[in-house]
């Protein structure tokens, strides 16, 4: 196992003090250490998830219902 340092530059990567046609046919793994690309993600739709219920429409006077009579 080695590690090397060096910069992506398009779709090469440059590396730094060293060949890197010395390990030509190596197996490799790449782990980039800063990554300020972010994927853009798709939006989601919350509104399909839910369900309307008459509760729902009226939750501030039900739970206005609820707690006024909590006390004694």
């Amino acid at each position: 196992m080695i590690a090397l340092a060096g910069t992506i530059q398009g779709n090469t990567i440059i590396v730094e003090n060293d060949s890197i046609t010395n390990y030509d046919g190596k197996d490799v793994i790449l782990t980039i250490l800063d990554q300020p690309y972010h994927k853009a993600r798709k939006k989601i739709d919350w509104n399909q998830y839910g369900i309307e219920t008459e509760r729902g429409k009226y939750v501030e006077e039900y739970m206005e219902e609820i707690r006024g009579n909590d006390r004694i």
